[in-house]
């Protein structure tokens, strides 16, 4: 019976850090009407600016293309050495 209670303390911390983790969840309501309806005409009045037109880059235009340093070859060990290691190697 002991050991039925010692399982019950677990159980109910559960069911409280689930019972909080909905609370805090839950969609914030609007404070009032008034500050509702304000939020919707704001949105309105965004959705009916029309979108600006973007003009077509020319090449000049463009600023030169550069990769990634992450897809940038690696130099291998033997290409980094100096002329002159890799003379005294091979001679």
């Amino acid at each position: 019976m002991s050991a039925l209670l010692w399982w019950l303390i677990p159980l109910v911390a559960t069911l409280l850090a689930l019972a909080w983790a909905a609370s805090r969840n839950r969609p914030r309501r609007s404070v009032g009407t008034h500050e509702s309806l304000g939020d919707m005409a704001r949105f309105r009045a965004a959705m009916r600016k029309p979108m600006p037109v973007e003009q077509p880059a020319t090449p000049r235009d463009r600023p030169p293309a550069r990769r990634p340093a992450s897809s940038r070859p690696r130099r291998s060990a033997s290409a980094s050495r100096s002329a002159s290691d890799r003379r005294r190697n091979h001679a």
